[in-house]
């Protein structure tokens, strides 16, 4: 009995020990709005950020003007879709250790009582140790690890998907821009004919259709020019936002606009295939990941049909002595064989094939759409520089014919008037030649702005800080 209360003393320990509970986890992973507010493109671990990602060094920092490349770092080092993504991945690689897991024996005291003995009181011990066949942990560990380079695709999905954001951004912040100072330059160049005619007016001579027409022609000029400084404001709050950084981040920055605006040659972008945008695509390779889990997933399934084994141990003790036993236990297919889970996973895999079918579709469409509209806009580009450089060309005719009266000068103020009305629709045209640009770069996922997309990795850049 001595014997019987040592061990029942070791197992209870042993059992307090395991059932202790762990301290939970701090709440430091939540960051406060001032943390945020505290973000700017001035950190210096930002600046190391961009130079281990290029292999260059960054020679002032902040930079002057700030290349799309570095502002694509920036939004890969700040944006919080990037950072749910990584802790997406993490759950992901962590489905990975409890599917490896070997499952733990289960064991405990009982009590017995047999009256054809002299002492009847039995004190028994039971254990039971479970046995795994038919290789079931390593297909549940394949089918986890699938499902982690999925997230791990998703990842470097997510960063194409900031990318196109802050390209359009970009975008927007210098139509904007750009649409200001033409309209202002329009206003200026209509102000001095607005004053002839109302001179003229003033002096009671009647006004002709194509006066009443530049009159309110102005008027529009000064309303357009507010709106564009209107969009002007948002865009650099959409800015910030494909940034993951706070709008008082992005007040003083100044960015090298040729990166976003240089024209590309045709032959370039025409060595970019369907096949090679295909087989490329992060998106096809995570649905192509979930598939296979669900594969292995199916094949789990199949493998239970093979029953696991329970080997149990056992020992009592009594005053009459002691008694040791062992058994074998197994699940009897007898009512099912596992017929409902498997339907399930034939079916799971069924929908992975689909969506995986449904989204090569997508992308497939997506790529010659987006061909379709750069080709169509980037030629509608052309024309409006065509006509640009033709209204060009008549103002300088005109001014060659000036003299110093204002009637003479009238014609010429006219026709540069018209010339910033040409490059207003220029600068419209430019814009949506951008858009399906980043529109063409985001269906190859293929940069066609600044020629590098950075590299990424599944940790935080930031290491903890906001």
């Amino acid at each position: 009995m001595k014997k019987y209360y040592g061990l029942a003393s070791s197992l209870l320990t042993l059992l307090l020990v395991g059932c202790a509970l762990p301290e939970p986890p701090t709440h430091d992973e939540l960051r406060s709005s001032g943390q945020f507010a505290a973000r700017n493109l001035d950190d210096p671990a930002l600046r190391m950020f961009i130079e281990g990602n290029t292999q260059a060094p960054v020679k002032t920092w902040p930079p002057r003007r700030w290349s799309f490349n570095q502002l694509n770092l920036a939004a890969f080092y700040y944006h919080p879709d990037l950072d749910v993504a990584r802790a997406q991945w993490q759950v992901a690689k962590a489905g990975e250790i409890t599917a490896g897991q070997i499952p733990n024996p289960s064991g405990g005291p009982g009590i017995g009582y047999d009256k054809t003995q002299p002492y009847p009181l039995l004190i028994p011990f039971n254990f039971s140790i479970p046995i795994e066949t038919a290789d079931k942990r390593q297909l549940r560990v394949e089918g986890t690890q699938d499902r982690s380079k999925a997230a791990g695709y998703n990842i470097i999905a997510t960063a194409w998907t900031v990318r196109n954001r802050l390209a359009n951004a970009l975008i927007n912040d210098y139509a904007a821009m750009e649409s200001v100072a033409l309209y202002r330059k329009q206003e200026a160049l209509q102000k001095p004919v607005v004053d002839i005619f109302e001179q003229r007016s003033a002096a009671g001579q009647s006004l002709s259709l194509n006066a009443s027409q530049t009159l309110v022609a102005y008027q529009q000029t000064l309303l357009s020019e507010k709106n564009a400084e209107q969009r002007q404001v948002e865009a650099e709050v959409n800015l910030a936002s494909a940034l993951g950084v706070p709008v008082s981040a992005v007040k003083h920055v100044r960015i090298a606009w040729d990166d976003i605006t240089a024209e590309d040659k045709n032959d370039a972008l025409a060595s970019r295939s369907y096949a090679e945008a295909l087989r490329n695509n992060v998106q096809l390779k995570a649905a192509l990941a979930e598939y296979v889990a669900a594969h292995a997933a199916l094949k789990l399934e199949l493998a239970k049909r093979i029953p696991d084994i329970d080997i149990g141990p056992a020992y009592s003790t009594s005053k009459s002595g002691d008694i040791y036993t062992i058994g074998i236990s197994m699940t009897l297919p007898i009512f099912n064989d596992n017929e409902g889970p498997i339907a399930e996973a034939v079916a799971r895999r069924k929908e992975a094939a689909e969506r995986f079918n449904a989204l090569q579709a997508k992308i497939i469409g997506s790529i010659e759409r987006a061909w379709a509209g750069y080709k169509a806009a980037f030629s509608t580009l052309k024309t409006a520089d065509q006509l640009l450089a033709a209204q060009q060309a008549k103002a300088k005719q005109l001014a060659s014919q000036v003299d110093d009266s204002a009637v003479s000068k009238l014609p010429m103020l006219l026709a540069q008037s018209e010339i910033e009305t040409a490059a207003i629709a220029r600068l419209n045209t430019q814009v949506q030649w951008l858009k399906a640009k980043a529109a063409l770069e985001y269906a190859l996922e293929q940069p066609l702005f600044g020629g590098h997309v950075g590299r990424l990795t599944q940790a935080d850049p930031r290491k903890g800080k906001p």
